[in-house]
């Protein structure tokens, strides 16, 4: 176990080493869909080779050779275990995303590992709608946890916008999230938000002025972590876990955000459904469930556990605990 300890602390170091180098560089990636990031992987991957750029590395993840990097970093990835050489070519085991001026460690290219950590197309979603709700909201918050963090990018984003709060939990089940979340999180140099983890609520201590989530969704075969919602309410089982757990975390008048992907078939939209009838229960919540995208993740309507479903939205959920 220590000696696991020490490896990662080695490479938390070297990590941080890299966001910073790549700061200096004014380095900035923004990471797309995996089907669109396959598609210019392809495209690049044909071209004649030429010098890789930061980009192609840390960003598309493209095989590289070491005269392509700065030798001193190149070392130092090489030295933690950051680099793998195939077929004569070396692959970075991390990517890079920028989003909000701000560098976050995430996954290599293909996430196909059960604890992959994602950063995508969703994150900036997230965040941008995150964002938007709380400038609108009157009273600011104290104590607030972001729910499956993943890489905290939600959290650092809400610090850096909204400085007034104390304390910021971030929650996730997988430890590798929480290893470069701790590295994002130093980088960005905020020492009030706290990587827990936890199963949801199972770690946390104490209520919340504010709880925000933009947790796995789908019906994912391998259940990555960073995919798979469960099995009950097509996928969406995690995200009404979220809700259901959440309300009772919630200080008076706090707020719950969610962001998630629900599924709809000809007999309707069971989440909302479900959704309706929990909040039944409950005199003292105002609530608002608004769909912003009528069709995402297409392509999963084509896999066995999706021949009922007609289609995948994204909605944002609002809860609000009256005073």
């Amino acid at each position: 176990m220590n000696q696991i300890l020490e490896i990662q602390n080695s490479q938390q170091q070297a990590l941080l080493y890299l966001l910073a180098f790549l700061k200096e560089q004014d380095y900035h990636f923004t990471t797309i869909t995996p089907l669109s990031h396959q598609r210019i992987l392809e495209r690049k991957k044909n071209e004649i080779y030429k010098h890789r750029t930061l980009q192609d590395i840390f960003g598309w993840n493209l095989g590289f050779k070491k005269t392509d990097l700065d030798p001193v970093l190149f070392e130092l990835l090489q030295e933690h275990q950051l680099l793998q050489l195939q077929q004569g070519q070396y692959l970075s085991q991390v990517r890079v995303s920028s989003l909000d001026n701000e560098l976050f460690i995430h996954s290599a290219f293909p996430t196909t590992q059960q604890d992959a950590v994602f950063f995508g197309p969703d994150t900036y979603r997230f965040v941008y709608h995150l964002k938007q709700y709380l400038a609108t909201q009157p009273h600011p918050f104290k104590r607030a946890v972001e729910i499956c963090c993943g890489t905290s990018a939600a959290a650092i984003s809400l610090a850096r916008h909204f400085p007034d709060n104390n304390e910021i939990m971030v929650a996730d089940l997988n430890p590798k999230a929480l290893l470069y979340s701790q590295i994002n999180i130093s980088f960005a140099g905020l020492n009030h938000i706290h990587p827990v983890q936890s199963n949801l609520f199972s770690n946390l201590e104490g209520n919340f002025d504010l709880i925000f989530a933009n947790p796995p969704y789908l019906i994912d075969p391998d259940q990555r972590q960073y995919r798979h919602g469960g099995n009950k309410l097509d996928g969406c089982d995690l995200s009404f876990r979220i809700i259901k757990e959440g309300i009772q975390r919630l200080n008076s008048g706090g707020r719950l955000f969610l962001y998630t992907g629900v599924t709809v078939t000809e007999h309707g939209n069971l989440f909302l459904q479900h959704l309706k009838d929990s909040m039944k229960q409950h005199q003292n919540i105002i609530w608002s469930y608004e769909e912003i995208d009528p069709d995402i993740f297409g392509e999963e309507l084509e896999q066995p556990a999706y021949q009922h479903v007609e289609r995948i939205a994204l909605a944002l959920i609002k809860i609000e605990v009256h005073a």
